[in-house]
Protein backbone atom coordinates (compact mmCIF):
# COMPACT_ATOMS: atom_id res chain seq x y z
CA UNK A 1 0.00 0.00 0.00
CA UNK A 2 1.12 3.75 -0.71
CA UNK A 3 1.22 6.44 1.89
CA UNK A 4 1.25 10.07 0.84
CA UNK A 5 3.73 11.75 2.88
CA UNK A 6 4.64 15.54 3.53
CA UNK A 7 5.88 18.85 4.47
CA UNK A 8 5.64 22.53 3.73
CA UNK A 9 7.45 25.38 4.44
CA UNK A 10 6.97 29.09 3.61
CA UNK A 11 9.28 30.65 0.90
CA UNK A 12 10.41 34.82 0.96
CA UNK A 13 9.49 34.37 -2.75
CA UNK A 14 6.42 34.50 -4.98
CA UNK A 15 5.18 31.61 -6.55
CA UNK A 16 6.52 31.83 -10.14
CA UNK A 17 10.79 32.52 -8.76
CA UNK A 18 9.77 29.30 -6.68
CA UNK A 19 7.90 26.57 -9.38
CA UNK A 20 10.65 27.76 -11.99
CA UNK A 21 13.88 27.63 -9.81
CA UNK A 22 12.23 24.10 -8.73
CA UNK A 23 11.70 22.91 -12.18
CA UNK A 24 15.17 24.23 -13.71
CA UNK A 25 16.29 20.89 -14.19
CA UNK A 26 19.54 22.08 -14.57
CA UNK A 27 19.42 23.62 -10.75
CA UNK A 28 17.69 20.26 -9.86
CA UNK A 29 21.15 19.23 -7.61
CA UNK A 30 21.11 21.89 -5.88
CA UNK A 31 18.06 21.46 -3.78
CA UNK A 32 17.01 17.64 -3.89
CA UNK A 33 18.92 15.90 -0.88
CA UNK A 34 21.68 14.63 -0.82
CA UNK A 35 20.30 10.58 -0.72
CA UNK A 36 19.04 11.68 -4.46
CA UNK A 37 21.26 11.94 -7.33
CA UNK A 38 20.72 13.54 -10.76
CA UNK A 39 22.37 11.19 -13.04
CA UNK A 40 20.65 12.58 -16.48
CA UNK A 41 17.98 14.77 -17.75
CA UNK A 42 16.06 14.77 -21.23
CA UNK A 43 13.13 16.61 -22.45
CA UNK A 44 10.46 16.29 -19.80
CA UNK A 45 12.57 13.49 -17.60
CA UNK A 46 14.96 12.98 -14.95
CA UNK A 47 16.56 10.42 -14.02
CA UNK A 48 17.50 10.02 -10.42
CA UNK A 49 19.61 7.54 -8.15
CA UNK A 50 18.27 6.96 -4.39
CA UNK A 51 21.26 5.60 -2.71
CA UNK A 52 22.62 2.57 -3.75
CA UNK A 53 18.81 1.49 -5.05
CA UNK A 54 19.65 2.08 -8.88
CA UNK A 55 18.22 4.62 -11.26
CA UNK A 56 15.18 5.47 -11.88
CA UNK A 57 13.38 7.65 -14.75
CA UNK A 58 10.87 10.02 -13.96
CA UNK A 59 8.66 12.02 -16.09
CA UNK A 60 8.11 15.54 -15.26
CA UNK A 61 4.95 17.75 -15.73
CA UNK A 62 5.03 21.24 -14.57
CA UNK A 63 1.31 22.91 -14.53
CA UNK A 64 2.63 26.88 -14.47
CA UNK A 65 -0.91 28.52 -13.75
CA UNK A 66 -1.52 25.48 -11.08
CA UNK A 67 1.54 26.74 -9.75
CA UNK A 68 2.51 22.43 -9.42
CA UNK A 69 4.89 20.44 -10.16
CA UNK A 70 4.59 16.65 -10.51
CA UNK A 71 6.36 13.80 -10.94
CA UNK A 72 6.27 10.13 -11.85
CA UNK A 73 8.46 7.40 -12.25
CA UNK A 74 8.29 5.91 -16.17
CA UNK A 75 9.07 2.14 -14.48
CA UNK A 76 8.37 0.36 -10.97
CA UNK A 77 9.85 0.84 -7.96
CA UNK A 78 9.57 3.98 -7.71
CA UNK A 79 7.90 7.10 -5.87
CA UNK A 80 5.29 9.66 -7.44
CA UNK A 81 5.43 13.04 -5.98
CA UNK A 82 4.45 16.91 -6.48
CA UNK A 83 5.18 20.42 -5.05
CA UNK A 84 2.20 22.70 -4.82
CA UNK A 85 2.90 26.27 -4.55
CA UNK A 86 0.18 28.90 -3.15
CA UNK A 87 0.90 32.46 -3.03
CA UNK A 88 0.58 34.16 0.29
CA UNK A 89 0.72 37.71 -0.11
CA UNK A 90 3.70 40.50 0.17
CA UNK A 91 6.20 38.83 -2.81
CA UNK A 92 6.00 35.21 -0.13
CA UNK A 93 4.80 31.63 -0.74
CA UNK A 94 4.18 28.42 0.58
CA UNK A 95 5.90 25.14 -0.98
CA UNK A 96 4.00 21.76 -0.83
CA UNK A 97 5.93 19.02 -1.13
CA UNK A 98 4.34 15.56 -1.08
CA UNK A 99 5.37 12.11 -1.88
CA UNK A 100 3.97 8.25 -2.64
CA UNK A 101 5.91 6.22 -0.31
CA UNK A 102 5.92 2.19 0.64
CA UNK A 103 4.09 1.36 4.25
CA UNK A 104 7.83 -0.25 5.29
CA UNK A 105 9.47 3.66 4.51
CA UNK A 106 10.31 5.42 7.54
CA UNK A 107 7.92 8.27 7.97
CA UNK A 108 9.99 10.15 9.92
CA UNK A 109 12.95 9.60 7.60
CA UNK A 110 10.87 10.71 4.73
CA UNK A 111 10.04 13.86 6.41
CA UNK A 112 13.57 14.53 7.31
CA UNK A 113 14.31 14.12 3.97
CA UNK A 114 11.42 16.47 2.60
CA UNK A 115 12.00 18.88 5.33
CA UNK A 116 16.00 19.22 4.16
CA UNK A 117 15.18 19.75 -0.13
CA UNK A 118 12.45 22.21 1.32
CA UNK A 119 15.36 24.34 3.20
CA UNK A 120 17.72 23.45 0.13
CA UNK A 121 14.93 24.82 -2.81
CA UNK A 122 14.24 28.21 -0.65
CA UNK A 123 18.02 28.73 -0.32
CA UNK A 124 18.39 27.99 -4.13
CA UNK A 125 14.93 30.44 -5.10
CA UNK A 126 16.95 33.33 -2.89
CA UNK A 127 20.11 32.18 -4.99
CA UNK A 128 18.09 32.77 -7.84
CA UNK A 129 16.36 35.78 -6.51
CA UNK A 130 19.63 37.45 -5.68
CA UNK A 131 21.03 36.82 -9.23
CA UNK A 132 18.09 37.99 -11.47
Amino acid sequence: MTQVRGTSRAMAADADIVLNTASDLTRAPAWLPAPVQVVGTGAGTVDLRWREEGVHRYEIDLDAAGHRLAWHPAGDGAWAGELRVTEQGAGSSRAELLVEAGDDVDAGEVRTVLDAALEALAAEVDQNFTVS
